[in-house]
């Protein structure tokens, strides 16, 4: 069924024109960001029926290195000018209640202000960037300028003032940075003092100016791109790439048959709509898409802003199914083809869950045919090995085929990374860049990468495998990725860091190349943060019982006596947190969390609190002897679980992930807990482990075993109904 109610504004900027900001530097080219707006096309026109003629592109690739022009026409290009040209004609074309998605990947910038009179003299204006930045005519004067958050503000409120349902996703940022491996950042540290072009075409200047102004929740320099100045509508949501002070990174992903570059948000955004999106809210898949990326990209926190319990391309109709379908049967070789490949973003070792034709309730475990395992594919067509469930009717041509989630990893891939060695001029400068060494450190890093590999022999074997940056190029396998990068520093130091190579925080205390033990260590910390790992990443989009458990934070209050009925009607009246999804507090300040149970059945819950520490505790309920609270179904019998987090001796600043779990059956999930890093594993309190064939049971298996069974745990094959539902709370000293 065609959608005729949804339009798309994608913009993508990979290349752009010669230029120099205030500081001699420049806006580097990207590769993924056109590769981003082309797939969020590829997924709105194959699987949501959009017409061609709703979807407004502007992008600025580039075929290779050497060319400096992008090859697209004048009018197809991101340019200042034209990007406030579809703005405003996407905004004419919309209707009343037909529903605006509009989609930038590419550079944010940040610019003295344009209108000190709402931000002072020394305000900054943050902004998109478009290809043709920094552009000089014949006499050297500035012929554009940066798409600004004012301007930004005045083009949405006109799509809220028509009735226009809005959704905004912008994979960008304003803060720099290199960084050791081929990941790129989406923005640059420079604050760009350039002049620029004065006159805006979006309004006045009278009119942008009464606009900002008449927004609520809007203090003196805050910008919408980053702290929630948005018209605040029912029909508003914003999804940006990272908070204010954080990177966004755009790196190798596989699609398909090959590695394709993409930004962090935009490639896991795509990959859980792919999973299945209908009845769920923005809050649900947001859930998937932070834990995913900061399983990758640590220090990238996505950020969701307005209504975020609207439903996914949703409005106040009812959300029409969408689903691919048995195309082949083949009995002999217990395998069946199916209508999605490479353009909807299938790859070898996807699941799906085979429904009876004419199903409309995919939440319905009970009634599935089989589940599917894709083996092989080309662009269209996906072929898929059969595992029938027992009692059920053969599989029939047209039964409808629903992607469920992907397996969390278990074996982690570890790349030895080889920093080259610095030449005299670099030395010579006072900070060397971050693949540098000194001789005298280079010579030995082959030395203590050397005996790295014996000690991953001997201990490392089962949840970690190696490779080395030199001979293999960083990737192992066609069907593996890289999760951890091992370096050493110019201070005689290993380095593990994330993807993009940069060091995780809070692995302390360091480890000198030549220090007793060093390889041992650092192999069982491989092992330490790849278990954390597994755990962060246990998500179980295709459950049921997504929409049935209700979780959301009530407050926080600076003092509670432990005890007391949580209620919140029985206490005094809560502090509003700064983020309902994600808030930051104070150590020592207690923060509520309400949970509701929506479903027909009891649900049992328990909390995990995965700390700064890398030590994993079960958070609630706090009795070690209590391993989950049963909560009756209804609003009536809601419960309120309570924190106080702290931080680690030492620590100025931490996050903690809380994960909510609801089971059906027993939830016992101490067997998920680890200790600090560089602490004895030992059994909690009481736990005796328990068996099952459930990712849950699974997981807390193998966290046990020196070597877990298997690669790969699928919540596909789980037969004890669960979900589980995911927080941060960044914790700061006092002050």
């Amino acid at each position: 069924m065609t959608d005729s109610n949804l339009y798309a504004l994608l913009i993508g900027v990979n290349c752009y024109l010669p230029h120099r900001l205030s500081d001699g530097t420049y806006y580097d080219n990207l590769q993924g960001a056109v590769n981003d707006v082309n797939a969020v096309e590829a997924f709105l026109t194959i699987n949501l029926k959009v017409p061609e003629s709703h979807i407004f592109k502007l992008t600025a690739s580039n075929p290779n290195p050497v060319l400096r022009e992008p090859v697209e026409p004048q009018e197809q290009l991101p340019t200042y000018a034209n990007m406030v040209l579809k703005f405003k004609e996407i905004t004419e074309i919309g209707q009343p209640g037909d529903r605006i998605y509009i989609h930038y990947s590419g550079h944010g910038g940040r610019t003295i202000t344009a209108y000190p009179e709402i931000k002072g003299e020394a305000g900054v204006d943050e902004s998109l960037v478009p290809t043709d930045i920094g552009q000089l005519d014949e006499s050297g004067q500035p012929v554009n300028c940066y798409l600004r958050d004012l301007e930004l503000a005045w083009l949405l409120k006109q799509m809220e003032k028509k009735g226009l349902i809005v959704t905004v996703v912008f994979d960008s940022c304003h803060s720099g940075g290199a960084t050791r491996d081929k990941a790129k950042v989406r923005g640059t540290d420079t604050l760009d003092k350039m002049p620029q072009k004065i006159d805006s075409l979006v309004a006045s200047r009278e009119e942008i100016l009464d606009n900002w102004r008449s927004l609520q929740q809007v203090t003196r320099g805050e910008s919408i791109l980053h702290l929630g100045s948005l018209p605040q509508s029912k029909d508003y949501v914003f999804l940006a790439a990272c908070s204010p002070s954080e990177k966004a990174f755009e790196d190798g992903f596989r699609c398909g048959e090959e590695k394709r570059r993409h930004g962090a948000l935009t490639y896991w955004l795509l990959d859980s709509l792919q999973q299945g999106y209908v009845g769920l809210t923005y809050k649900d898949i947001y859930a998937r898409i932070r834990a995913k990326i900061q399983s990758q990209f640590p220090y990238q926190t996505p950020m969701l802003l307005g209504e975020f319990d609207r439903t996914v391309f949703g409005s106040d109709r009812t959300a029409v199914t969408q689903f691919l379908s048995v195309q082949k049967i083949n009995p002999a070789k217990q395998q069946v083809s199916i209508n999605a490949g490479i353009a909807t973003g299938i790859r070898k070792g996807a699941t799906f869950a085979i429904y009876p034709i004419g199903s409309r309730d995919f939440s319905q475990t009970d009634t599935r045919l089989a589940l599917a395992e894709v083996v092989e594919y080309d662009s269209t067509v996906a072929v898929c090995k059969l595992e029938p469930i027992a009692g059920q009717r053969e599989i029939a041509l047209g039964d409808p085929v629903i992607l469920l989630s992907p397996p969390p990893a278990l074996v982690r891939q570890v790349c030895l990374f080889h920093q080259e060695q610095a030449t005299a001029e670099e030395i010579a400068l006072s900070q060397l860049p971050p693949n540098k060494l000194t001789p005298e450190i280079y010579a030995k890093q082959t030395q203590a990468l050397k005996s790295l590999t014996v000690a991953f022999h001997v201990f490392g074997q089962g949840w970690i495998e190696w490779t080395d940056s030199q001979s293999h190029q960083g990737i192992s396998s066609d069907d593996e990725e890289i999760d951890y990068l091992l370096c050493i520093n110019n201070q005689e130091e290993y380095e593990i860091c994330d993807t993009a190579g940069l060091p995780y925080k809070n692995i302390n205390p360091a480890v000198k190349i030549d220090e007793q033990y060093a390889s041992k260590k650092i192999t069982q910390r491989l092992i330490h943060l790849s278990k954390y790992k597994a755990v962060q990443e246990l998500y179980n989009s295709a459950s049921p019982l997504l929409d049935k458990l209700q979780v959301k934070w009530l407050g926080k209050l600076d003092d509670y006596a432990e005890g007391i009925d949580p209620d919140p009607k029985h206490l005094k009246k809560f502090k509003p947190l700064d983020d309902p999804l994600n808030p930051t507090i104070q150590e020592g300040e207690w923060i509520f969390l309400e949970i509701i149970n929506l479903h027909s059945h009891p649900l049992r819950v328990a909390i995990l609190d995965l700390q700064s520490d890398w030590a994993i505790e079960q958070g609630w309920p706090k009795a070690k002897s209590e391993p989950y609270v049963e909560i009756s179904p209804g609003v009536a019998h809601r419960d309120v679980a309570i924190f106080c987090p702290s931080l680690p001796e030492g620590y100025q600043e931490g996050v903690d992930i809380v994960k909510v779990f609801a089971t059906l059956g027993e939830a016992e999930l101490r067997g998920l807990t680890l200790p600090a890093l560089d602490s004895p594993m030992v059994a909690p309190p009481g736990y005796r482990g328990y068996s099952g064939s459930d990712p849950l049971s699974l997981l807390a298996e193998a966290i046990a075993q020196e070597k877990p069974e298997g690669r790969k745990l699928n919540a596909a094959y789980s037969y004890r109904e669960w979900v589980v539902k995911q927080f941060t709370v960044r914790v700061k000293q006092g002050e």
